[in-house]
């Protein structure tokens, strides 16, 4: 009860913070709140003792430069928190000893200096490298290394997602020579579909996707599908090849491959930011995973099949928001050609029946790709209308199971009548049946227009980890949870922690005691830390017995960073 309560005062704490901010400027009579310290002085209360700084860490060494595409790959061994990174007039600070540059040029060469940097902001002497990206010329029979101005092209890739909470775009910052897909869906995947078929060869046949998919919480899904299939839900479709790789909030992988798979070697750690290059292998004895050349996971399953879509996709795990950059979808199969693409409609589920719809010219096929849930036993919907004409529907994969809370993809083909840009979509059936996904694909002699650049919806700009504090005894031990500590002298430790794959500066931090300022501690002895950890001396003897609260409060080096807070209650004995 006491942590409960505790819990709604800070969530109270939080909502005046948001009260007070004035975006509007000072018209509103509203006091307007001060933007955040990016400088900390060192503080200290009577009964606290607070950390300082030591001796310096020690130079990274080993580093192991790997270059690519516009891209230079970085690791090294060291015990550090955090690393600073400088090439160029550039910098970041890591929490892994590893990192990857992007956006840089072709054969030039870059200098690199790499840091350790302790949990006060010390640095070590640089460990320095160079190494110069250089373009990849492996061969493909297709391949897409999205590093043009606009991204992705609309000839080759359609974004599938249930709602507008997702983008396919190229990308900002360090980012722009390559593809970022963007997400706040939550747990359900956001795919990128391929309209380039996928032919199986006789030998031996590769689709290659280089990715820094999934990040920490997150999965990637790799589909190869022998259907017109846009989504990538639950049950996975029959002969579908399905690999899965999730990580979770520890950074710890696992590969799942379907059908029939199993894992023949654990996924090797992920450092957050780094591309991985994964391959689905089609052998004449089956199906291999393959990450950066190892075989990870393997099926005896052969498709008889010869071509498929190819759907790449990634979700969160636990509703968390999403930035996955691709540098390259290739094939090592046999070539095909890329379908000339249509307009795009406008697509209404059940719109107004009178709604305007204006023909589109030089369009020679049309349809209409869709995804339905139904929610109790029934027969399957065989027929849609498009704008009022009845078409049959039928599954996008042959033998796909039609049952309650299962994702059914489903394909109709369009009449001439209804190439206009405006299809409004009506399931012919009396079941309640959810739609959960539309796709139209026109084809057509001449190519569609460029659309218009977008922007991520998730930005690339650093941000602070969450500190997270914990009461200690005077020996600097765990209690048994929710167990009171006798009076006279505890431990405060603090971590600040990310598994991001750049983390902003950290200033400092404030603790407060019960809403009073009791300690500061500053962290910028040579530049700003990034992580670390930190144990705080307080005594208590004057304290009344019952509950507490400390809050620790993280401020960053730049005012554009949001600070973060930790709060954790403990009980006093009489």
């Amino acid at each position: 009860m006491k942590r409960a309560a505790f819990v709604v005062v800070g969530l109270a704490l939080v909502a005046g913070v948001i009260v007070l901010r004035d975006p509007g400027g000072s018209d509103s009579g509203l006091p307007t709140v001060p933007p955040p310290p990016t400088k900390l002085k060192a503080y200290a209360a009577e009964q606290v003792l607070a950390p300082s700084p030591h001796g310096r860490p020690a130079t990274p060494a080993n580093i192991v430069a790997r270059t690519g595409h516009h891209k230079i790959q970085l690791n090294w061994t060291g015990d550090a928190p955090a690393y600073e990174v400088r090439w160029g007039d550039r910098s970041r600070l890591v929490t892994r000893p590893g990192t990857q540059l992007n956006g840089l040029e072709n054969e030039r060469e870059q200098q690199i200096e790499i840091r350790a940097v302790d949990s006060f902001g010390q640095r070590s002497q640089p460990a320095r490298t160079k190494a110069t990206p250089r373009a990849d010329n492996a061969p493909y029979t297709f391949a897409d290394r999205f590093d043009g101005s606009d991204e992705p092209d609309p000839q080759r890739w359609r974004l599938a997602k249930r709602t507008d909470c997702a983008r396919a775009t190229s990308g900002d910052g360090d980012d722009h020579d390559r593809l970022v897909i963007s997400s706040s869906c939550g747990t359900r995947a956001v795919t990128l579909r391929s309209r380039t078929p996928f032919v199986r060869g006789d030998d031996e046949s590769r689709l290659v996707v280089e990715t820094d998919a999934p990040g920490t919480g997150g999965k990637l899904l790799l589909d190869l599908v022998p259907g017109p299939v846009s989504v990538q839900g639950e049950p996975v479709p029959p002969n579908t090849i399905r690999a899965t790789i999730s990580t979770d909030v520890a950074g710890n992988s696992i590969v799942e491959l379907v059908p029939d798979g199993t894992a023949v070697k654990p996924v090797p750690a992920a450092l957050p930011g780094v591309t991985v290059r994964w391959e689905i292998v089609l052998t004449s004895s089956g199906v291999q995973v393959v990450r950066d050349g190892d075989v990870l996971a393997t099926s005896p399953f052969v498709p008889q099949w010869r071509e498929a879509t190819a759907l790449v996709g990634v979700a969160a795990l636990a509703g968390d928001r999403i930035r996955a950059g691709i540098d390259l979808i290739g094939y090592r199969t046999p070539k095909a050609d890329t379908p000339l693409t249509g307009p795009t409609p406008h697509v209404r589920v059940d719109g107004p029946a009178n709604a305007s719809a204006d023909p589109l010219p030089d369009v020679t096929a049309g349809q209409l790709r869709i995804a339905l849930i139904p929610s109790r036993e029934s027969e399957p919907v065989t027929a849609v209308k498009v704008n009022g004409i009845q078409v049959p529907l039928r599954p996008a994969v042959e033998g796909t199971p039609w049952k309650p809370g299962a994702e059914y993809p489903a394909v109709a083909d369009l009449p001439e009548e209804a190439f206009t840009d405006n299809l409004n979509v009506q399931l012919v059936t009396q079941e309640r049946v959810q739609i959960t996904h539309t796709d139209v694909e026109l084809t057509g002699p001449k190519s569609v227009t460029r659309r218009q650049a977008e922007t991520p919806l998730v930005d690339a700009r650093p941000a602070l980890a969450d500190p997270v504090p914990e009461v200690l005894d005077a020996g600097g031990q765990p209690i048994e949870n929710g167990a009171a500590f006798t009076r006279g002298r505890v431990v405060l430790e603090v971590r600040v922690n990310a598994l991001d794959a750049a983390v902003a500066g950290l200033a400092g931090f404030e603790i407060r005691l019960d809403g009073t300022h009791i300690a500061t501690v500053p962290t910028t002895a040579d530049g700003p830390a990034a992580a670390g950890r930190w144990r705080i001396s307080l005594t208590t003897t004057d304290l009344s017995p019952g509950a507490h609260a400390i809050e620790v409060k993280a401020f960053s080096t730049d005012s554009g960073v949001h600070p973060e807070t930790g709060y954790v209650p403990f009980l006093l004995k009489p």
